[in-house]
């Protein structure tokens, strides 16, 4: 090791160090002795590096104060005296990732670079944010990121406006999230978990400047800061910059940032409370039951790895005893759990959705029997097994999907570390695996379940019960609520909160001075690579299938993707082709069971899954390839377990079993009532994209088209179940077949022979098939400009068009625009004058363009920001350091750090697509090439996609309503 215990650097003591297999890391904690912040660092050859500083930051209500804080951090600092130099970074910066994050209890913000300059810069930036932000003398930042007062004139209706308000608006909309705040409130009544760190949106405007910054001056000092370093980088040069820019400017302090533990409770709570609904939909099985338990806050990391393999084996996997339970006795449609331990307190939730206000009862016995049952008669060994090889599987692969491996190393060891215990041990594993290995055959596992939760009383059942309009009368009530306090006010006060508005206004639409923007460090274009190096894929033909390789080293795992293409298909048989991805694997074959099949799969393979995919042509929005995806993976050794499990699913599941099947497509449904408004964003850009594209009008089959047809399934189900069989069993045989099928691996030459080895098993029970020559399907689409009625309190907003039907083409350039319009217009205009969480804009190689707001209180005058675009790029002025700037933050994107199943991901999605490495080189080159005049010409582009009459929007049904004639159909979701 590079240091020793005792050893100081930079004015950090070492007082730990040892080197963690897990992490393949040397492991250091430190103490910085001025001021008494804590350091924890991780020394690798990764060069993905990163930098997290968080805090201690309990709050004591829901004013939402510690996530009001954590934006408005950002915006503006001694050093950077700009209004938002995190915008300014995203603009500028090779971050692997940038952002801020804010939990019940801690509040953390974490960089990550592969660029070592770069890093520094990042690091430099945020440190300077927290212990020197503008934000605790310039209230406007808090009106902006927080609350604020809004009146246009005295004649205009007062409202409240605010980013955190508008977010937390959306973020508790839903009914699950406005459960689990009820649930933790009575959970936890005398600690910090009872209140809503983010916000409640009827508290925030409670918040009063002189609170927000009293908060800051409380929590925000190194004494009560916890700083990660990981990577590849020179520690000392890091270390030395710390102390002497930052924390040697403060000497150490004691701050009472203690998170209480909660006193356990005598017996069970049991509350019911209503959620909002839309006047359009029906109440009928749309109550939520649930049950919170809280732990000990001194559970052992093996206790707490124990409880993810107990919630995985009772709940998650198939034939789960639980859920069996549940679902058999016809309480509900979906059973699902979690067990979170980023808390002092971990608690275990079991809820149940597509269920009856008065099942409330039956629900709570059956959950107590089932559990007393399994800890007297003992839990399945085999699923135990399965689960926890599983769970090592996940654990050891480590594969974050581009997102750096050091940012969840670090979240992971403040699950410990903040609770002022060893954060070392919250990243080793391998002894508690073994561990629980052994413990298998004993009773360990039925003893904590007596322990921590029958024997428990600390648990809160929790009902939910729709109400139609009820979110309309609340917004009412704060209408009410508003124009009674307007009323109150005297001309003089009323002056204010309009001039007030005003200087917001003027501050928020105001551009940051050339010698302001100067100051956050930038690098250059020479600093760009130009030159892309990556493998190809290889094509070969395996007893009459095409095969493809993609040749990386994967640690001895193998990626297995069977692509089967589905042009052999009809058009209304999309919906079952996407609805076998649900029930494949769920279901009995002719030589398992489903929980033998479940068992099996994860006692020998790291999953298996099913997805419908749409690769659409480089250059064509009419031309696509639609595929049917089988994704295994699995240790190389196990490749003929897996291979045998697949072709056992895919040509052997029987679909007959009437009860599973239905349960399995009530759970389907349900997991998407729960959580369509979430995914507004998303479902609104896809039926968009429908209006104007062929492979938008496939791709929205699997959207939205697709949550209407599964509300019918349902709805018809006991009619039309022997149609539905017969539908499953057709489609299956029609997407199954040779002819239809391309093979995928990724690994090296070894994993990939042990494949080939196997094809001809793996096909043999395929019929041939017929090889088909379409490009696209042909749907009977006359739907659009939609508007989707919800009980949401804000709005998704998507407009856009093809841009290629006018001759424009896809440059280099367009992806500078993209992150110009991102972070300038669109998140001033959108974002920060109109109040949003933000805003979307994608220009895609095919022609196909969107623009969508995201958890917006707006909706005509978002339409409106859009129709501005064009002009705003004709008129744009910025100078060459700026626009350097753009090119480096689009450069970000290419970035991430792949990891090898990625790669293959990707090397096969340029096969189906007519995409290649030099394509991309040649869009690299135009971003670094891009000039201002390049982004003038664009604006015909923009101007093309903003003119066509495409737009869709889900969200709040008084905002939808009140917009309707700009919308041709005015739509409810399925009940």
């Amino acid at each position: 090791m590079k240091f020793n215990k005792g050893d100081v650097i930079g004015g950090f003591k070492i007082k730990q160090n040892q080197f963690i297999q897990e992490v393949n890391s040397d492991v250091y904690l430190m103490v910085h002795e001025k001021s008494g912040a804590k350091l924890l660092y991780l020394d690798t050859t990764d060069d993905n590096k990163v930098f997290s500083i968080g805090f201690r930051t309990p709050p004591d209500n829901s004013k939402g104060t510690p996530h009001i804080l954590e934006h408005s951090t950002l915006c503006g600092s001694r050093k950077f005296p700009l209004k938002e130099p995190f915008v300014e970074l995203v603009k500028g910066s090779l971050n692997t990732f940038l952002n801020a994050m804010t939990w019940p209890d801690k509040t953390m913000y974490p960089v990550a670079s592969r660029n070592a300059v770069d890093f520094h810069n990042l690091m430099d930036v945020y440190l300077d944010a927290v212990f020197y932000p503008n934000c605790i003398d310039d209230p406007q930042i808090l009106m902006q990121e927080g609350w604020h007062y809004e009146l246009e004139d005295k004649d205009s209706e007062l409202t409240y406006n605010g980013v955190v308000y508008n977010e937390m608006k959306g973020a508790l909309s839903s009914g699950d999230a406005i459960m689990e705040n009820f649930a933790m409130e009575k959970l936890f009544p005398n600690t910090t978990y009872g209140v809503e760190s983010g916000g409640d949106p009827e508290v925030i405007p409670a918040l009063s400047y002189k609170e927000f910054v009293e908060f800051y001056k409380k929590f925000y000092h190194p004494s009560n800061s916890y700083i990660f370093l990981y990577g590849d980088m020179d520690i000392e040069k890091t270390l030395n910059f710390i102390d002497s820019e930052y924390l040697s400017n403060f000497n150490e302090k004691k701050i009472d940032s203690q998170i209480k533990t909660q006193v356990p409770f005598k017996k069970r709570e049991v509350i019911n409370r209503k959620y909002g609904i839309s006047e359009s939909e029906s109440t009928d099985k749309k109550a939520i039951h649930a049950l919170y338990t809280a732990f000990n806050d001194y559970m052992s990391t093996l206790d707490s790895l124990a409880f993810e393999v107990l919630n995985y084996v009772l709940i998650e996997i198939e034939g789960a005893p639980l859920k069996k339970a549940v679902l058999d006795a016809e309480l509900g449609s979906e059973l699902s759990g979690s067990y979170t331990d980023g808390y002092k307190q971990p608690v275990w939730t079991i809820q149940l959705s597509g269920t009856d206000v008065n099942n409330q009862k039956k629900f709570e016995e059956t959950i107590d029997e089932t559990l007393r049952a399994l800890a007297l008669n003992g839990i399945d060994k085999l699923m135990l097994k399965a689960a926890i090889n599983r769970i090592e599987f996940t654990l050891r692969e480590n594969d974050y999907r581009g997102r750096p491996k050091g940012l969840f190393y670090g979240i992971r060891a403040m699950e410990l570390w903040l609770y002022d215990r060893n954060p070392m041990d919250a990243l080793k594993y391998f002894d508690n695996l073994k561990q629980l290995k052994k413990f298998i055959d004993t009773n360990y596992f039925e003893n904590l379940i007596l322990k921590y939760v029958i024997k428990n009383n600390h648990q809160v059942l929790i009902t939910m019960e729709p109400e139609k309009g009820l979110t309309e009368k609340k917004n009412a009530l704060t209408a009410q609520k508003l124009e009674a306090f307007k009323n109150s006010l005297s001309e003089e006060q009323l002056n204010e909160i309009v001039e007030n508005t005003k200087k917001l206004k003027v501050r928020q639409a105001s551009k940051d001075s050339e010698d302001a923007l100067k100051t956050i460090p930038l690098l250059e274009r020479k600093d760009l690579k130009r030159i892309i190096t990556e493998k190809k894929i290889k094509k070969d033909f395996v007893n009459g299938v095409d095969y493809l390789h993609y040749d990386v080293n994967t640690s001895g795992i193998s990626y297995v993707r069977l692509f089967f293409n589905l042009f052999g298909i009809n058009e209304n048989d999309i919906f079952y082709a996407n609805l076998l991805t649900s029930l494949l694997g769920s279901m009995d074959t002719q030589k398992y069971t489903y929980g033998e099949l479940t068992r099996l799969e994860n006692s020998n393979t790291g999953g298996i899954n099913f997805s419908v995919m749409c690769f659409g042509d480089y250059n064509n929005s009419d031309k696509y390839i639609p595929t049917f995806e089988v994704g295994g993976k699995a240790l190389t050794a196990n490749n003929k377990c897996m291979v045998e499990l697949l072709k056992e699913i895919i040509c052997h599941t029987e679909y007959t079993e009437r009860k599973r099947l239905k349960e399995l497509i009530l759970s389907e449904k349900t997991k998407w009532d729960m959580t369509v408004f979430d995914r507004g964003h998303l479902l609104t850009m896809n039926r968009l994209i429908s209006y104007f594209s062929k492979t938008g009008e496939f791709t929205e089959k699997l959207a939205l088209s697709y949550y209407y047809f599964l509300a019918d399934l349902v709805n018809n189900y006991d009619k039309n179940y022997d149609e539905i069989v017969k539908k499953l069993e057709s489609v299956s045989a029609k997407i199954f077949t040779r002819n239809n099928l391309t093979i995928e691996v990724i690994g090296n030459e070894k994993d990939s022979q042990s494949v080939k080895d196997l094809v001809k098993y793996l096909i043999c029970d395929m019929e041939i098939g017929e090889k088909n020559n379409k490009n696209s399907f042909e749907f009977n689409n006359d739907c659009y400009n939609e508007g989707f009625l919800t009980s949401g309190k804000v709005n998704y907003v998507s407009k856009g068009g093809n841009f290629k039907k006018y001759g424009f083409k896809y440059t280099g350039a367009v992806r500078v625009m993209e992150t110009i319009l991102r972070y300038d217009y669109l998140w001033k205009k959108v974002r920060v004058l109109g109040g949003a969480y933000g805003a979307f804009v994608q220009f895609s190689p095919n022609g196909n363009a969107v623009l969508c707001s995201y958890r917006d209180p707006n909706l005509k005058e978002t339409l409106d920001v859009f129709k501005g675009i064009p002009d705003y790029l004709r008129n744009l002025k910025i100078s060459e350091r700026e626009m350097t700037k753009y090119v480096i933050g689009t450069m970000a994107a290419e970035e991430v750090q792949f990891t090898p199943s990625m790669l293959g991901d990707r090397a096969a999605a340029d096969y189906f697509k007519g995409s290649t490495a030099e394509d991309r080189e040649r869009i690299r080159n135009e971003i670094i090439n891009c000039t201002l005049e390049d982004i003038h010409k664009l604006a015909d582009l923009v101007e093309s996609v903003i003119n066509e009459p495409y737009l869709c929007v889900m969200g709040s049904e008084h905002k939808v309503k009140k917009s309707e004639e700009i919308f041709k159909k005015i739509r409810s979701l399925p009940n």
